[in-house]
């Protein structure tokens, strides 16, 4: 249920010199997504741009549900929650990750103050879904072939030709009237809502080594633990410990499989402080005991 990374993203989407890459995702059998693609709520700093090429998708932004069907192009901005739920095994979508400061310039000149730097101070914000029969649907779908095919095919001097497209597709935006006051994508309740999950996951991310007891989560809102296991419930489908336990045990599956360190210090080391329960908790979770997952791994 839970993803192998925090849901506040630690991997690096390209590189520092070139910070964008694209991705290819088909589903069905032989592929990493045999059943159907899946992934878990999170947030990152990248911007994200999706393209649905075959199938349907469920977009979870913002705490928010849309269907996605072929040919639509959504816009995740930065640090925006989001989950993505392919319906069905016969899906293809393509992705686009860049930094957002690939669009910044060093001199304040008037693009810069009247556009780039109230995006990058996240007072701007691409809408979220484009789909087919807008009419600026055609050029952004252009572009986005564009950048993808030459980050996928990474040719020499494919990241300066796609920086140089990026633009293009946010002057575009800008011209057209897509960049919006940043406040219309959500609610303040909404917004609240999302500010207090970020801040409870990024204390478990952070705390997960330590004793953690649900008033420490309470505490870093701060409200009471009743509201916090109401609330958290109501996002996550699970009791904050039951979401921490689940976290420790993915972090203990890397620790198993990468490693050669005791299943004792593996337990300590990911919070649990009794190697019984910890076996207990893992095989209810996983359907087997953590050396039988090494075991599993390592063939």
């Amino acid at each position: 249920m839970y993803p192998d990374l925090a849901l506040k993203e630690a991997v690096s989407h390209g590189t520092r010199k070139k910070p964008l890459m694209a991705l290819h995702f088909t589903t069905g059998p032989d592929t990493s997504y045999p059943d159907h693609f899946f992934v878990e709520r999170h947030w990152h700093s990248d911007i994200e741009l999706i393209l649905v090429r075959k199938g349907s998708y469920l977009c979870e932004l913002n705490l928010e549900t849309f269907r996605l069907e072929e040919g639509d192009i959504v816009f995740i901005n930065s640090e925006e929650l989001h989950q993505l739920t392919g319906l069905g095994h016969a899906t293809v979508h393509d992705v686009i990750l860049f930094g957002p400061d690939i669009l910044d310039f060093s001199y304040p000149d008037e693009w810069q103050e009247q556009w780039t730097r109230p995006f990058l101070n996240h007072d701007l914000a691409f809408p979220h879904i484009l789909r087919p029969g807008h009419p600026q649907y055609s050029p952004f779908h252009r572009l986005f072939g564009q950048i993808l095919q030459k980050a996928l095919n990474g040719e020499s001097g494919w990241y300066i030709h796609c920086k140089l497209l990026l633009l293009q597709f946010f002057v575009l935006a800008a011209e057209s009237g897509m960049l919006l006051p940043a406040r219309q994508q959500r609610s303040g309740a909404g917004q609240h809502r999302i500010s207090h999950y970020k801040t409870i996951i990024s204390y478990m991310e952070e705390h997960y080594q330590e004793p953690i007891a649900l008033k420490h989560l309470a505490d870093a809102i701060p409200c009471n633990p009743q509201y916090l296991c109401r609330f958290f419930k109501e996002l996550a489908g699970v009791s904050p410990i039951q979401y921490l336990i689940s976290y420790r045990i993915e972090r203990a599956c890397g620790l198993l499989a990468n490693t050669s360190l005791p299943i004792l210090q593996i337990a300590m080391d990911c919070g649990f402080d009794n190697v019984s329960y910890f076996i207990r908790k893992f095989k209810k979770s996983r359907g087997c005991t953590p050396k039988e997952f090494r075991d599993k791994a390592k063939t």
